[in-house]
């Protein structure tokens, strides 16, 4: 303790500790009282939650009496009075000196409020190259999170805190901004139990990965900078029962069925040949390209590799083009897995693709967009229009809410899957990280590891393009 009080930094808790100890002396004078604090008390005490009757921060609860002063027998300390507590049992003040250690032991960040480490969660992120409408809606979570669990110092939350937010949100209706005006999850479940025909409650896949994972991953922020030990979200997931109607949650997405998707080729073969409405189908349907993938495309991401025209997205440098550079700062991907380069469909060179790049290139130079008419939303998001109208042509020819859009996407992942496409290959087709899919660890082994991965080159081979003609889009 002398060692502690001779730095002057955070003065007040070390004022708490010898306040503490003082008290305890004051209070256990004799042998027996001594004998009541064994090893068996510490050791709960430095295990258990600190009792109420604590002071903690300065504030004395409501139920303690009122203090004396005492004062330390080292005359270096007699100038600072500090309150008696010598009322307390000898347990309670054991409890009360661990807890006050382990304050003293936190990392000063760890004491501030949660809003004060959200800029520095989102320098991180961007860091990473994430999205701003990823941030967005991340930012937007985080304030649901701090309006309705409280903006308190990062070390207070606990594992019961996540419970208590984990079982507002798995009753939180879907599309409560739309239909109740509110993303406040108490308001919101009270206005729902009011309506005639209650809303659904969003889906566990919604809860887990949008609302928890976006307060996992700041805590997880702060575990990775030194601030905390351990993430209070940690295996804490929804716990909605899976029911019939479970079946119809919308984030699960099933591939079109052949019927639909002539249906979606039917149908967009009416809009102009030069629209992004026109092939946006195509593209994704047998690229598996995301739709905003889709909507940044220019002239320049089609170039020729292993003496196969590809999508680039990846923009390697293997030909001395300098404009390769430029091109990889001003696509905007999902993660750095989204910068691949795959071959083009033979299907889509059937439906003049060519001709597409040609005449943009004519009317627009040699980094035209294929699609300029698709701007970019507040976000910078380039697909929000589109989406909205895509997926209303799709719900137009089919009710089931598990088809939508993006069902594109898993349409081609099946395709791959029915031609026995390698898990890393078709990884590699799709932008995914390497591992991610359903292949069980035998016949991931069997098929063996993404060969560019293997050798370290970003570019895949000439037997890896190879696979993609085993796909079939009839």
């Amino acid at each position: 303790m002398d060692d502690f009080d001779r730095d002057s930094r955070a003065w007040a808790e070390r004022a708490k500790y010898r306040m503490l100890l003082d008290s305890l002396n004051a209070g256990i004078n004799d042998e027996a009282s001594v004998g009541k604090i064994g090893q068996d008390t510490i050791d709960a005490a430095v295990a258990a939650p600190a009792p109420t009757q604590c002071m903690i921060d300065g504030q004395k609860p409501a139920d303690m009496a009122p203090s004396s002063f005492a004062f330390s027998t080292d005359p270096a300390r007699a100038a600072s009075p500090v309150p008696a507590i010598s009322n307390q049992t000898p347990e309670a003040l054991a409890l009360a000196v661990a807890e006050a250690m382990r304050l003293g032991t936190l990392h000063p960040e760890a004491k501030k409020p949660l809003t004060a480490h959200i800029e520095g969660h989102f320098a991180d992120l961007l860091r990473k190259r994430r999205s701003p409408k990823y941030l967005a809606e991340i930012r937007t979570k985080l304030q649901i999170f701090i309006a309705t669990m409280g903006d308190k110092p990062v070390f207070q939350y606990k594992k019961e805190d996540m419970l208590r937010y984990r079982d507002l949100i798995d009753q939180m209706p879907v599309d409560a901004i739309k239909h109740l005006k509110t993303d406040d999850p108490m308001k919101a479940i009270a206005l729902n139990a009011k309506r005639a025909s209650p809303l659904p409650p969003i889906s566990s896949t919604t809860v887990d990965a949008k609302y928890l994972s976006t307060i996992r991953g700041i805590f997880d922020y702060l575990i990775r900078k030194g601030y905390l030990e351990s993430n209070p979200v940690a295996n804490v997931q929804s716990e909605q029962e899976a029911d019939g109607e479970d079946l119809l949650d919308v984030e699960v997405r099933l591939p079109f069925t052949p019927e639909i998707e002539h249906a979606i080729y039917r149908l967009t073969s009416k809009k102009p040949k030069m629209s992004a409405d026109y092939w946006w189908p195509r593209f994704t349907c047998r690229q598996g390209l995301r739709l905003h993938e889709f909507t940044q495309l220019c002239v320049s991401d089609f170039r020729e590799l292993h003496g196969r025209l590809c999508v680039d997205l990846l923009h390697f440098d293997f030909d001395g083009d300098e404009h390769h550079a430029l091109r990889r700062s001003q696509l905007q991907l999902k993660s750095n897995s989204a910068r691949r380069i795959f071959p083009v469909a033979r299907e889509l060179l059937d439906d003049g693709l060519l001709d597409l790049i040609a005449r943009r290139r004519r009317e627009d130079g040699p980094n035209a967009r294929l699609f300029p008419d698709e701007t970019a939303d507040q976000y910078g998001n380039s697909s929000s229009a589109l989406s909205k109208r895509a997926n209303r042509l799709v719900r137009g020819i089919t009710p089931d809410r598990r088809i939508v859009a993006y069902s594109a996407r898993h349409t081609f992942a099946k395709r791959c899957d029915d031609a026995g496409i390698p898990l890393a290959v078709r990884n590699l087709f799709m932008g995914h990280e390497q591992g991610q899919g359903s292949d069980d660890n035998a016949q991931s082994k069997a098929r063996g590891k993404h060969v560019s991965a293997r050798y370290g080159s970003p570019l895949p081979t000439a037997e890896e393009l190879a696979w993609f003609d085993k796909i079939r889009f009839d």
